[in-house]
């Protein structure tokens, strides 16, 4: 697995520093991969065009234009592209940090701004400016985007939110019922369920269905295993719903994942 610093995988199609800050664009070809890897540095992804699924210990993130990811020291990862490939701005905040910026970039997350759009089509319109201003105009862009992210952040996540993911983590292939983990929670379950979805940027079901995603790639990696044992370790009764959801959420068949794997090895 690859350490990087300031860097990521992929050509810049632009790249700026400045006061201790560093924004690159960089644009992925349709279906291509990414290996697990990790920075030595914390920064922040904004998805700015096409599509792609990172893989993390976790759980599957569908990252779709919009999304900003907050990615710590050390946080394993890889990504696959779809069919139109994707282009994402990284930003490395160096000394740029306070106690908000050291806490949003304490764990990995996925956040959705108010503003999205407009932050997003500033920083990148200012990335491509060569005019005498642009410096200026970049950085103040980039810091009104950490600073919406720092206030979301600081108001999305509440405070039983690590023990619901720690009940669906504990057992991916436990079935709680919202009401049990709004109980676990001391939170109705509509509330629960609002909330659960604007903190982790996903449902309470379409996350656990990540966890098991996750248990089912480990899982394809053994060949003693057929697709359909496999669909019934993850917590699947049916084979062709397990298919269709882990294409969904990986851009592969598991046949395909599996030749993959096999093919690499």
């Amino acid at each position: 697995m690859q350490h990087l610093q300031r860097a990521n995988y992929g050509q810049p199609a632009q790249l700026r520093q400045l006061a201790g800050l560093q924004i690159s664009a960089t644009p992925y070809a349709g279906g291509s991969a990414l290996p697990w890897h990790e920075h030595d540095e914390a920064y922040l992804c904004l998805v700015a065009a096409g599509r792609y699924t990172q893989q993390s210990s976790g759980s599957d993130v569908d990252c779709q234009p919009g999304l900003l990811l907050a990615h710590p020291q050390g946080h394993r990862h890889a990504n696959r592209f779809g069919p139109s490939g994707a282009r994402c701005i990284s930003i490395f905040l160096g000394d740029a940090s306070n106690d908000g910026v050291s806490r949003l970039l304490g764990e990995h997350r996925q956040l959705r701004l108010p503003e999205a759009d407009r932050l997003f089509a500033r920083i990148e319109r200012e990335l491509c400016a060569t005019d005498d201003a642009a410096a200026l105009a970049l950085h103040a862009a980039v810091l009104e985007l950490v600073a919406s992210a720092c206030r979301a952040d600081g108001e999305r996540r509440p405070a039983w939110l690590q023990r619901v993911l720690d009940r669906l983590h504990d057992d991916p292939l436990a079935t709680p019922s919202l009401h049990e983990l709004a109980a676990l929670a001391g939170v109705h379950p509509s509330h629960l369920a609002r909330s659960f979805q604007r903190a982790q940027g996903t449902s309470v079901g379409e996350y656990q269905r990540g966890l098991r995603i996750a248990l089912a790639r480990k899982a394809l990696a053994e060949e003693r295993h057929s697709i359909a044992d496999v669909a019934a370790m993850a917590g699947f009764h049916d084979q062709s719903h397990f298919a269709r959801v882990f294409r969904r959420m990986t851009g592969e068949t598991p046949r395909d994942y599996r030749h993959r794997l096999q093919n690499a090895s």
